[in-house]
């Protein structure tokens, strides 16, 4: 069983230290997403700040008191007005026991409770695995764009 906990200053330099172990723990999503396999702390800070800024929120996954994952969602996103989740990524040693399907169903339980009828999220073109995931867990295209990197992206979603 995994729980989520809320993090309350994802800006410090412990939690960035977390976020760029469970980042560079998946080199190969990195690679397709930010263009280099490895990620450091300054470009973690750098990536997260604006999301902050607009009121992303983020949750550390935790199983047996140990972080092995992350999610982010923002409930307003300013360039569209909807709810969007930002990031879930589990540790590269805890992937394939779906703990991924039991993150999603938490935080959308989490949306729910929020009052969130429909979520949203993007997938690059390139990441065949995370289209895979979250078209299993009755995410759907709507439409297709370019990410501020220049990635073809598709944007998916999901009725809750």
């Amino acid at each position: 069983m995994i729980t989520l906990e809320a993090v309350s200053e994802p800006m410090s330099s412990e939690n960035i230290e977390i976020q760029t172990y469970m980042m560079n723990s998946q080199p190969s999503y990195n690679l397709v997403v930010m263009g280099k396999a490895l990620l450091t702390s300054e470009e973690i800070l750098e990536e997260n700040t604006d999301n902050f800024k607009a009121g992303e929120k983020m949750f550390y996954i935790r199983k047996h008191d140990e972080n092995i994952g992350i999610v982010t969602y923002l409930l307003r996103n300013p360039h569209d007005n909807h709810t969007w989740i930002g990031l879930l990524i589990i540790h590269k040693d805890h992937e394939g026991h779906g703990i991924g399907r039991e993150a999603v169903e938490l935080i959308e339980g989490k949306l729910r409770q929020e009052n969130v009828d429909k979520v949203r999220l993007c997938v690059q073109k390139e990441n065949e695995s995370g289209a895979l995931f979250w078209g299993k867990n009755e995410y759907v295209i709507v439409n297709s764009s370019i990410d501020h990197r220049g990635n073809p992206i598709d944007i998916y979603e999901k009725k809750l």
